[in-house]
Order: C-alpha cells, then structure tokens, then sequence
C-alpha cells in the first residue's frame, strides 16, 4: 500500500470530507499536477516540467510521480522539507524522481499548499512554448453517483492545425471505470468512434493523444468530451492540451463540474 507518515492521517481523512467545498485555487494538503513531463513529443518537441509549491504553514510534502498504464499503488513518495515559502523544483520528473517520461503528480503536505507547474518545450527559433499547468485538490474529481453534473468536461474545436490530448487521472487507491463520450456544440454524440470506456489501474493515469482522430468528418467547433466514473468506486480527474503542430505553443483545460 501507498505510505502516508503518521501526523497526516487525520489530514487526509478531512480533506476527503471537506475537500469538495474547495475551489481549484484555494491552499489544500493533497492533490494532482495531472500531467507532468521529461520526453519527446511530436513534430520535434521536447516536454520538461517545472514545479513551483507555495505554503503557508506546511513543513513536509510527500510527492509521487504515478506513471501511466500501471498500478501505482506501491510507489514511494519523495519527501522534501519546505523550510522556505516557495520551493522551485525545475525539471521535476528527471531532478527529483530520476525518472523520464510522463505521469501523474500526487502531493500531500502537513498543511495548505499550492501547487503549480510549466511545462515547455524549446522553440524552434530559440525560446520555449510551454503552459501552465496547476495542482488540482482531491475534491475536484469525479466520484462514482454522481450523475451528468458531476461528470468531468472539457470543450475543443477540432481543428487540423492542432493536437489535443485528453488525460484521465484515477486519485483512488482501486481501478476505476470510466466511460468517455464526445458531443457535438449542440450535445448530440458525435460522429466516429466517440463513445468508449477506459479502465484505470489504482493511483493509475492515461493520456489519450491527438483524441479527436476518433471524430469523423473536418474541422468542428464546440466539441465537448464527458467522462463518467462508472465503476463502484474510483475518482477521477481529467485534462485536456491543445497544441499547435507548427510552433508547439500550447494551452491546458482542467475538466470541471456542473455539481458536488
């Protein structure tokens, strides 16, 4: 099983309690970076992710990189001491976990923290194409009962000169079911291979690259992409880039809910 140090039970059991009352941006003890990076992408692209972690009374935090299509149950946290009010962490995945690739972040702090992250890629005529990308509180995900309003969403026009990326991030410590449906603007399902399932190991992640390949037809705008927790348990986040295939430059979509 994941380990937590004793002082922060009583921590998680009330985040989980009182977490769904927070905003995305409010100080929290635990949360996901849903995406960070250390590896080539498409059309010449180098992804790196740097961190930033903010706090006001916190002393510790424990972090774990969660890589995707595995159960990352056993994963040993990274324990640093916040002796100061913002730790830098540049190039996260490579200088604090020695790792490469890409994944999930998982936090968990002894008191309010702030979590936020760019990830960049070099340009091509010199400087860097990056976007910021936020640490979101457990209480933001999306829990099996909750019906449609509390479904994951995010909105992309499809558009041949861009990728977007969908990622789903199971926070839960069991295997989530999701089901991932795409609509068109006015809510009708749209056309292709748009309504399909994905199944995520504990503390698992996944990110589907360039999803709307599976939208038949040219270019839309007002796509909506829903994700609906349909096992017995799990909760997940999801998240959505969108990037342009000439120049990199990128932006980032956290999925919302319409109810807690």
């Amino acid at each position: 099983m994941r380990k937590f140090i004793p002082v922060l039970v009583l921590a998680i059991l009330l985040v989980g309690s009182a977490a769904p009352a927070l905003a995305d941006s409010s100080g929290h003890l635990e949360g996901y970076v849903p995406a960070v990076a250390h590896g080539e992408g498409r059309f010449d692209s180098f992804w790196t992710t740097d961190l930033w972690i903010y706090q006001q009374g916190a002393t510790v935090i424990h972090l774990w990189l969660n890589p995707p299509g595995q159960d990352n149950t056993d994963g040993e946290s990274v324990v640093l001491t916040l002796d100061e009010p913002v730790v830098f962490l540049p190039d996260v995945v490579a200088t604090v976990f020695g790792s490469q690739g890409s994944g999930s972040l998982h936090y968990l702090a002894d008191g309010p923290v702030t979590v936020n992250s760019r990830t960049w890629t070099p340009g091509a005529e010199g400087g860097s194409y990056g976007l910021s990308i936020p640490g979101r509180p457990i209480g933001s995900a999306s829990i099996p009962g909750t019906g449609q309003a509390g479904a994951q969403r995010v909105v992309v026009n499809k558009d041949a000169d861009f990728r977007a990326n969908y990622g789903l991030v199971n926070i839960a410590a069991v295997p989530a079911s999701v089901l991932v449906e795409i609509f068109t603007a006015d809510g009708d399902p749209a056309p292709g291979d748009t309504s399909f399932t994905i199944d995520l190991e504990p503390f698992g992640m996944t990110q589907m690259n360039n999803i709307l390949k599976r939208v038949t037809g040219g270019d839309q705008d007002g796509l909506i992409i829903r994700a609906s927790v349909t096992s017995v348990a799990g909760a997940v986040l999801t998240y959505l880039t969108d990037i342009n295939n000439t120049t990199n430059d990128s932006s980032y979509q956290a999925g919302f809910r319409f109810a807690f």
